[in-house]
């Protein structure tokens, strides 16, 4: 075996190592196993600092601040929640904690779920 060749079965056998356990995990969720397709969906904590960094809350009457009760997109302060934002999705909407919720979009949600009656700074008009 020349040099050449002892690097490319090293870099394929690298690889498949790295890329197989990831296949194995994907098919268990396909298959309805796995820890993270039995885990249910968790609402974003408002004290988490990056909740907290956008003003995000379950229920948008939290909001005492009239600073941040503002026009946005043309659409007044009291029509705005996360279920009419546009980086809620309402096609995965489910019922979490006793909260309709659904994920968000902003990074501020990574794999959480944000409440339909929510608010953030972050809101957004829906196009």
């Amino acid at each position: 075996m020349n040099r050449r060749t002892f690097f490319q079965s090293l870099i394929l056998g690298v690889g498949a190592l790295t890329v197989i356990p990831s296949l194995v995990k994907a098919e268990e969720r396909r298959r309805g196993g796995g820890a993270s397709a039995a885990a249910s969906p968790k609402l974003v904590d408002p004290k988490d600092a990056q909740a907290k960094a956008v003003n995000y809350v379950h229920d948008k009457k939290d909001i005492k601040d009239k600073a941040l009760q503002t026009e946005r997109g043309g659409v007044k302060y009291n029509d705005q929640h996360c279920k009419n934002c546009a980086f809620y999705t309402s096609a995965k909407e489910a019922n979490v904690e006793g909260k309709k919720a659904a994920p968000c979009q902003m990074p501020f949600a990574a794999g959480r779920v944000v409440a339909a009656e929510g608010w953030c700074t972050t809101w957004a008009k829906k196009a």
